[in-house]
């Protein structure tokens, strides 16, 4: 039985709290994440969990802590693989902090990690494991209004169609993640000091304090998404073997990959959190 130490990363990408959503962002940015654990500053132990979802659906919040999800999910280095796998498709994440007996961190285990497991033994297709349950958009939608249906539906990647109703390209969570920059802006409000009112009163102090504050958003320029879609899409059909799927995923470093006819005409989409189903189906 392979244990999740065999197959975990060591090579630890982390965030620290107290901390700002902008140092988040920019680690996240720089490693090409999509998320990371969060530790106590100065410690190894886990506090959290912080995603790009997270910081896309609160865009106004600053702090780190105000943003993350508290109660992370973690695995012990001696537990199974094949028990990471369950937790990895059961919780739909991508990644899960590795614990000692201390609660201490000492890798992670992501699906990619996973992946690498799925020898040519796994001979099961594509068509076992793929959904029909996504969400297809039009390639002049604006990518503005891509934000909000990732949003909205917590999917971290969208197919594109043209008119003719065929795959057109591809947009993912962090293609947009890349476009997105951080505006640190100083923002004036109305608020001053009463005309008649005494300028060392609190009130008064306190309205000037208001009058600048900085503000970390999350930009995104109105143009159409076929602007900035992946069009070199990788793509699967349903006889696929899913060895030869995983195989892709991890060359072309890609979660998930748009299941199609050979006419082009998407059927539906499997990613790595799908694939994880098949280490723990095989298994019983």
């Amino acid at each position: 039985m392979m244990k999740i130490e065999d197959a975990m990363s060591k090579d630890l990408i982390v965030g620290y709290v107290p901390g700002t959503i902008r140092d988040a962002l920019k680690t996240l940015a720089k490693h090409n994440v999509s998320g990371m654990p969060i530790l106590k500053k100065d410690t190894k132990k886990v506090a959290g969990v912080l995603t790009r979802s997270d910081i896309f659906r609160n865009p106004d919040e600053e702090q780190i802590a105000l943003i993350m999800s508290t109660k992370p999910i973690t695995v012990m280095k001696d537990d199974s693989l094949t028990s990471a796998a369950k937790l990895l498709y059961e919780h739909r994440i991508h990644g899960l902090p590795v614990v000692d007996k201390r609660k201490n961190i000492v890798g992670i285990i992501s699906p990619t990690d996973v992946l690498k497991a799925l020898t040519d033994e796994y001979d099961d297709i594509v068509d076992n494991y793929f959904t029909r349950n996504l969400v297809p958009v039009y390639q002049e939608t604006p990518i503005t209004l891509i934000m909000e249906i990732i949003s909205v539906t917590n999917e971290t990647a969208l197919p594109i169609l043209n008119l003719e109703g065929q795959l057109a390209g591809i947009v993912s969570e962090g293609d947009l993640f890349k476009l997105s920059h951080i505006k640190e802006s100083v923002s004036q409000t109305n608020l001053g000091m009463g005309g008649d009112e005494d300028e060392w009163t609190w009130e008064g102090i306190r309205d000037t304090i208001r009058l600048y504050y900085s503000t970390t958003k999350v930009d995104l320029p109105p143009v159409a998404v076929k602007e900035i879609m992946v069009t070199n899409v990788i793509k699967a059909y349903k006889n696929d073997p899913i060895s030869e799927t995983a195989r892709k995923m991890m060359k072309n470093k890609i979660s998930h990959v748009p299941v199609v006819s050979p006419e082009n005409k998407l059927l539906g989409m499997v990613t790595d959190i799908d694939l994880m189903s098949c280490m723990f189906k095989s298994s019983k």
